[in-house]
């Protein structure tokens, strides 16, 4: 008895060893369990709110990574880990800048965005970006009616006076500052304080969101990734009361890297799903009572060191298709939208620009 004992009690504190390594090593995961659990409880009243606040945040930023679906939480690079991965910006060890414009579904709708990445400092690394989503060009009717009985619609006999009729816009807006440390030699963790700002005419609102991730080295090859949006809930604010909010939602990846070692290719496949608290139901590919996801899905291939292929299906199963030119001081990148909604509204075509700003000055220092 004594002997089984003995045993049990070392077997017992082998295990509780192997519990606490188990933790340690995935410890982060474990905080956005915790997170999931948390938002579980709370959803159900966020689950009334408005749906669609937050929609144009989740159009995503970075031709190469709109390319890939936005399958690109654990594989965020450069300036667009702003928004993807700001965990990811912790390995960062340049000064980085990245352009893109777009117009989507056939010039309807137009996307600008910048953003800038900046080596780490003091342990912490930093990022901004603006993400501008806008239609421009509205015609505004509201002072050309000649209305002769004075009941504010066109009746029949009167007329619009052309002259008197406008344009205007209607754009999102948002402003991001992105923080992120690496904790140790597989785990990196940020942050982002976003400010939004929407107008539409003579209405417009303020709102600010927060949102956390983290970036996991699990192999030499593979990485995971999650960010957890709008963690307190983003406000929109507007001047007559009517206010909106944004739930919070999480995005979850990982990424591998396969190398021909008989041919000059690299194979990049990521995995992405999209995990929303809003009850959507039309768009989605899984559902559980109030909660949806979409699944992304990405593939890389890299032929040498200067080419890159790119397809990707997004969460709304839309596909896109992407090329990329690779240089010493940055990069080019074309994407195309189709499929999915994109088969009504007309295809989008993107490009965007990546330079990278220390090899820049080196290079026209030695050469200019």
């Amino acid at each position: 008895m004594r002997e089984q004992s003995v045993w049990d009690s070392g077997l017992t504190l082998i295990m509780i060893n192997i519990l606490r390594s188990t933790i340690n090593k995935f410890k982060f995961l474990s905080i956005f369990i915790v997170g999931i659990s948390v938002m579980s409880v709370i959803s159900p009243a966020l689950a009334l709110g408005d749906k669609y606040a937050g929609e144009f945040l989740k159009i995503g930023m970075g031709v190469r990574e709109m390319s890939l679906g936005g399958a690109v939480v654990a594989a965020a690079q450069n300036a667009s880990a702003v928004y993807w991965n700001p965990a990811a910006l912790a390995v960062n060890s340049t000064l980085s800048g990245e352009l893109m414009h777009t117009e989507e579904f056939a010039g309807v709708l137009n996307l600008d965005y910048a953003a800038l990445a900046l080596p780490g400092s003091a342990d912490w690394s930093y990022g901004f970006s603006f993400f501008r989503s806008g239609v421009d060009g509205i015609p505004d009717t509201r002072s050309a009616l000649i209305d002769e009985n004075g009941n504010g619609e066109l009746d029949p006999g009167e007329r619009l006076d052309f002259g008197k009729i406008g344009t205007f816009g209607a754009s999102e807006n948002a402003l991001f500052f992105a923080m992120a440390r690496q904790m140790n030699a597989k785990l990196n963790v940020g942050g982002t304080l976003k400010t939004l700002y929407k107008s539409l005419g003579t209405t417009n609102a303020w709102g600010i969101g927060f949102d956390l991730a983290a970036q996991y080295q699990l192999l030499p090859d593979l990485y995971l990734g999650a960010i957890l949006r709008d963690v307190t809930t983003t406000f929109l604010y507007y001047p007559d009361g009517d206010d909106e909010f944004i739930a919070p939602s999480l995005q979850i990846g990982s990424a591998y890297s396969i190398v021909l070692s008989f041919l000059p290719l690299i194979f990049r496949p990521s995995l992405g799903l999209d995990i929303n608290l809003e009850g959507e139901t039309n768009q989605s590919d899984l559902n559980l009572g109030f909660i949806s996801a979409g699944v992304r899905l990405g593939l890389e291939m890299q032929v040498k060191e200067h080419i890159m292929l790119r397809i990707g299906r997004d969460n709304l199963g839309s596909t896109h298709v992407g090329f990329g030119l690779n240089t010493p001081l940055g990069s080019i990148n074309y994407g195309l939208a189709m499929g999915g909604s994109y088969t009504e509204l007309g295809q989008s075509h993107r490009i965007g620009l990546t330079l990278y700003f220390m090899e820049l000055g080196r290079y026209m220092k030695e050469y200019l």
